[in-house]
């Protein structure tokens, strides 16, 4: 399911192959996810949105009945591989956050056991 962090961020990501919906103001898209964090995703993708539009990311996380509804912008694409979400932490609803930081921190534990 998932796989050892790779990175030194500040909200370390967690490899985790999903099925996820992007959506922004032109496109809904059902993509898979690469990597998971507390303040981002990303999403592959051969054809990535452009940087900086704003995006709704849903997820549903396995063991979690809710579907996750995550807003936030683009922030980086790679055209041919995919683009990351960064999250509007701000913006979060507490449930929709304090889930999402459970799951990562979850994931990460079993990692490193």
């Amino acid at each position: 399911m998932s796989e050892p962090p790779d990175n030194k961020r500040g909200f370390p990501r967690v490899r985790l192959r999903l099925e996820a919906a992007y959506e922004d103001p032109a496109h809904q898209v059902f993509l898979t996810t690469r990597d998971l964090s507390e303040s981002g995703i990303y999403l592959l993708a051969v054809e990535p949105p452009l940087a900086d539009v704003a995006a709704r990311v849903l997820l549903e996380l396995p063991g979690h009945p809710a579907i996750l509804r995550l807003h936030g912008r683009v922030a980086r694409r790679d055209p041919g591989m995919g683009f990351a979400v960064a999250f509007d932490c701000d913006e979060m609803p507490g449930e929709e956050a304090f889930t999402l930081r459970e799951f990562t921190r979850e994931s990460l534990s079993q990692l490193s056991q």
